[in-house]
């Protein structure tokens, strides 16, 4: 077979890292970069040894296969929609979307290319250990999930430093709130009711409160809270803080309780993997596309955490309980 050949728009430090494993596997190949910072394009081609562009003449190119996208999450809707229009296959990284207008624009193009993969880079969801704890609720081992809760908590007080949209236009919830928040909606179903407080307190830098906490009602009845915190003086927490209570059974921060067992507490088997490894994500983006094969996060998926976000923040504002709607 073939390899796959990859386009990639977008060269921030999440690009690079997806170049890098694109140019180094075995069933596809980097064909093609796309950034408009000149040094950045320059730096990638002159690493990787492929054509660069600054603009979407990188969508023109032939027998690119796949584009994957990278962009500041406000950029994501123009190249996911035309990268379909023009024939391929597309991954976005997350958040899909940081409105909920290019969610529909971005979700009614999908619909239209059904022909095409389109895949959205939600990465918690190919870790073992989140892995396994989905396996464990869909299997009835913790029995019926009554509450549930994860957290991004993460120092990045580093950004100022960094490109411009990260603080003027980053939205904490959406950004790293995200995070947390996919994986609770692929464990109890969606987030449908919201409401959330927040402040300026810490990274008072940012335009948006880097402080925020959301409490949600979910599909099944369950209820649980995220919590986004972007100016802490900590490290990350371990698994995010996850938490999952049911009526068997408990997960609570890597540790294990089950009926029968008393109040005790054992290790999981899985340990989370705190780099983020890209690899398992691309594996299955690219199993995808060879078998035509429905990806784990679809955008129609994914627009569902991006709606529940944004809400958290809306009830912030608006000081109020919300029903979140869907696309």
């Amino acid at each position: 077979m073939n390899r796959l050949r990859i386009g990639v728009i977008g060269l921030g430090h999440n690009g690079m890292a997806f170049c890098e494993r694109y140019a180094n596997h075995a069933r596809c190949e980097l064909a093609a970069v796309c950034d408009r910072d000149e040094a950045r394009l320059k730096y990638a081609v002159d690493k990787f040894g492929v054509r660069g562009y600054n603009g979407y003449e990188i969508l023109n190119e032939k027998g690119i296969d796949a584009i994957s996208i990278h962009t500041p999450d406000c950029h994501h809707a123009e190249p996911f929609i035309k990268a379909l229009e023009t024939g391929h296959h597309v991954f976005v990284e997350k958040p899909m979307a940081d409105n909920i207008e290019d969610c529909k624009l971005m979700v009614e193009a999908y619909r239209k290319h059904k022909g095409k993969t389109c895949m959205v880079g939600h990465v918690l969801r190919f870790d073992k250990y989140f892995s396994i704890v989905k396996k464990w609720i869909d299997l009835g081992i913790l029995g019926d999930i009554f509450y549930v809760e994860a957290d991004y908590i993460h120092d990045l007080r580093c950004q100022y430093h960094m490109e411009e949209w990260k603080i003027v236009k980053e939205i904490p919830m959406l950004g790293g709130g995200c995070h947390p928040l996919d994986i609770l909606r692929w464990y109890v179903g969606d987030a449908i009711e919201v409401s959330a407080m927040s402040n300026h307190i810490a990274y008072p830098e940012m335009k948006e409160d880097a402080s925020i906490i959301a409490t949600y009602r979910f599909a099944n009845g369950a209820v649980g809270k995220v919590t986004t915190l972007y100016g802490n003086v900590s490290p990350r927490p371990y698994v995010f803080n996850l938490s999952i209570y049911g009526t068997k059974g408990s997960i609570v921060r890597g540790k294990l309780s089950l009926e029968g067992m008393g109040e005790k507490w054992m290790n999981m088997p899985e340990s989370f993997d705190s780099d983020h490894d890209y690899s398992p994500e691309i594996e299955h983006f690219l199993t995808c596309i060879e078998k035509n094969q429905k990806p784990l996060i679809t955008p129609q998926d994914a627009s569902n955490t991006v709606i529940a976000a944004l809400y958290a923040v809306k009830a912030c504002k608006e000081k109020s309980i919300l029903q979140i709607p869907g696309i």
